[in-house]
């Protein structure tokens, strides 16, 4: 059953899921909860529901979040990814804010990521670009993520400041269309790969990093080699994919209420499948082939036409 955080006045139009994976997060939650801007999100047309995926904490994270008003949804398997996973698959909304819950990244800038996200379709937040307060990160840990993200930037071609955050910003549409595989603390580089692969677009906003409550989970050497490999290993089975011929392009609706198809370009050269907003195509009228001029299409069958000169594959649709 959907929980929504209580407000008054304003009339909400779209919705915003808040996502929060927990593990003995007590110290915490409560405060990331309470930061969530309810009432600047509801004065922008937003109505606010929190998500809590726990993956069975041991202390009172559940029973503090469900006090603060919010969905408690429970993970029976293990590692961070396991429960974005879940809970990407779990909600519904116009637009879903996935925030850390030890208290470190400013939830409260969700406000300004969901105007960011009327334009773009996928926003992070940037400790890298912005201010780490002090003992929030060690000079190893900075170096770490410094040079993880330019891997990921030399093996996707996306120019991004810090690939590791734990602030996300997603449009409802491009949460459905992510296919996640990671369990761990690799769910960071399985999102941004993803976006990458699905041709999404992303902004970033610097954001301040505060110093947790307690000591953290990940382990620096050996998770940040863990999330090198899986970037790499990600970037080598975007180059093996085959084109999906026979797939039905996705449908999504925009901002405005209006549905656009979506167009499949299969980049040879990089062996990476791409997806690409047509606005002028929706679904109450046909539209013509997107690489001849020929008749217009059949309302129920898919276009499929490889250019000669640029060996893309397109597949189209009402």
């Amino acid at each position: 059953m959907l929980r929504t955080i209580p407000h008054d006045g304003d009339e909400a139009t779209e919705t915003v899921a808040v996502v929060i994976p927990t593990l003995n997060e007590e110290r915490s939650i409560g405060r990331v909860i309470d930061d969530v801007p309810v009432a600047d999100l509801l004065k922008k047309g937003l109505e606010t529901a929190v998500y809590v995926i726990d993956g069975r904490s041991s202390d009172n994270t559940r029973e503090i979040a469900v006090e603060k008003g919010a969905t408690i949804i429970l993970e029976e398997r293990q590692g961070k990814g396991s429960a974005i996973q879940t809970a990407f698959k779990s909600i519904d909304a116009d637009y879903a804010i996935m925030v850390d819950g030890d208290d470190t990244y400013p939830i409260d800038m969700a406000t300004e990521m969901t105007c960011l996200l009327k334009k773009y379709d996928v926003v992070i937040g940037s400790r890298l670009k912005g201010f780490i307060e002090p003992g929030a990160m060690s000079r190893l840990n900075v170096l770490g993520n410094t040079l993880l993200t330019l891997l990921a930037r030399a093996l996707f071609g996306i120019t991004v400041t810090d690939v590791c955050t734990g602030l996300w910003g997603y449009r409802g549409d491009a949460v459905r269309r992510l296919e996640l595989e990671a369990h761990g603390f690799e769910i960071e580089a399985d999102m941004f790969s993803e976006c990458a692969r699905k041709g999404l677009s992303i902004a970033e906003i610097p954001i301040r990093y505060r110093a947790r409550a307690d000591h953290a989970k990940l382990s620096s050497l050996r998770d940040g080699l863990r999330i090198g490999a899986f970037l790499c290993r990600k970037r080598l089975m975007a180059r093996m994919r085959t084109p999906a011929a026979n797939a039905q392009p996705e449908r999504v609706r925009t901002a405005d209420g209006r549905h656009v198809a979506l167009v499949q370009r299969w980049d040879v050269r990089n062996r990476q499948q791409k997806w690409t907003h047509r606005p002028e195509q929706t679904n109450v009228r046909p539209i013509r082939n997107h690489w001849t001029e020929g008749a217009l299409s059949d309302p129920d069958t898919i276009d499929e036409q490889v250019n000669v000169e640029t060996q893309e594959m397109v597949l189209s649709c009402r």
